[in-house]
């Protein structure tokens, strides 16, 4: 289940969702003219299936909104990542000339590196969490490296939190990329959309040749909303893609402008 709602095409998603609707509406229909041969009651269905609808629409708000926000937390951790490494950068300029050359190396090579991770497709995610991982320990151990005879002085501290920081948030937002709506509660999402087309079918049954337009209509449109909760919910994968402007400048930068070595003191 898994697969399906994170690997599957979109438009196939759709248009199996669509399906799955119409066949519910068909069944449901064809359920009430076997049963029932008459309007009567017409205005209780009616009301169930307000009811239905409304809960069908309270469900997809709550799943468009959690996935909204995954969309909104991996943005701001792309901000947040680019702002980290150029502080660190910044503050690793305050050593000595070596060490401030390999840290500022290492952060560069970070950056471009987070940058292809950004804007890689999920299969080409695991090489670069790799070499992510290995630039990290790279950077802590250089970090303590070149602290180890300033540790007690005020730098220490600065350009232990900036670096820190950067390292912290990189993990940040791998696993938000990673993270994902609960499959179960898409399934469930998609079986209660087939109930309500179900329902809305049998309130419509004795006449529902003439509501097969109409309702074909609100079944294209819940299909899409499902299919922009899934696309909210892709990281890379999907058509609404976050952007990566911030992490492109911060690199785009460095290549501009390489890291002098400071002057070492006399």
């Amino acid at each position: 289940m898994d697969t399906i709602f994170s690997d599957a095409p979109i438009l196939a998603l759709g248009l199996a969702i669509f399906l799955a609707l119409a066949l519910a509406w068909e069944a449901g229909a064809r359920w009430r003219q076997r049963s029932a041969g008459s309007d009567d009651g017409d205005a209780g269905h009616g009301y169930i299936l307000s009811a239905v609808l409304g809960l069908l629409a309270l469900l997809i708000a709550f799943t468009f909104g959690l996935a909204l926000n995954r969309f909104e937390t991996r943005r701001e951790l792309v901000v947040r990542e680019a702002n980290a490494i150029s502080t660190a950068e910044m503050r690793a300029h305050l050593l000595d000339a070596e060490p401030a050359t390999r840290l500022s190396g290492l952060l560069h090579d970070y950056a471009r590196v987070r940058l292809q991770y950004g804007e890689a497709r999920a299969a080409q995610k695991p090489p670069l969490l790799a070499a992510s991982a290995d630039l990290r320990a790279r950077i802590q151990a250089e970090t303590l490296a070149a602290l180890q005879p300033l540790r007690t002085t005020p730098l220490a501290p600065a350009l232990a939190s900036a670096v820190n920081d950067t390292l912290d948030i990189g993990v940040e937002r791998e696993a938000a990329h990673a993270a994902r709506l609960p499959s179960v509660v898409m399934a469930i999402l998609v079986v209660y959309a087939a109930v309500a087309a179900a329902v809305l079918g049998y309130a419509v049954g004795v006449s529902h040749r003439q509501h097969r337009l109409e309702s074909a209509l609100l079944f294209v449109l819940l299909s899409l909303a499902l299919c922009l909760v899934l696309d909210l919910d892709r990281a890379r994968d999907g058509a609404i893609q976050v952007s990566q402007a911030p992490m492109r400048q911060l690199v785009a930068g460095f290549a501009a402008t390489p890291p002098a070595s400071p002057a070492s003191p006399p």
